[in-house]
């Protein structure tokens, strides 16, 4: 995989589409995927961390590179989220074919 900056932008905001639609109970996410994301989460929030955030940018770069390598680990999971929002779902129309010429068959 190329990583590049526009790669992980794009991961990032499939990440958030993702997340919406799992907590909508419009998508299913794995639970390899769940773990990640919610370790990564919970580091992020955590006072403790390898690096102090008090530690003037390299309290936040070790941070930045645990969420970098979650992006890694859950990326083949966004791309299946993304193709699964570009497949097109089944539409079910109801009609009625209604016979004007005869009042009678509407009731």
């Amino acid at each position: 995989m190329n990583l590049t900056p526009v790669t992980l932008l794009t991961d990032v905001k499939t990440f958030f589409a993702m997340t919406r639609a799992v907590v909508k109970g419009q998508y299913k996410m794995p639970w390899k995927t769940f773990f990640w994301v919610l370790l990564c989460a919970v580091y992020f929030l955590s006072p403790i961390d390898m690096l102090p955030d008090i530690v003037p940018l390299l309290g936040f770069a070790d941070d930045s590179a645990f969420i970098i390598f979650v992006l890694l680990l859950v990326h083949q999971d966004l791309i299946a989220f993304r193709q699964a929002q570009q497949t097109p779902k089944e539409t079910i129309i109801e009609a009625e074919i209604v016979d004007e010429k005869d009042p009678k068959k509407h009731d």
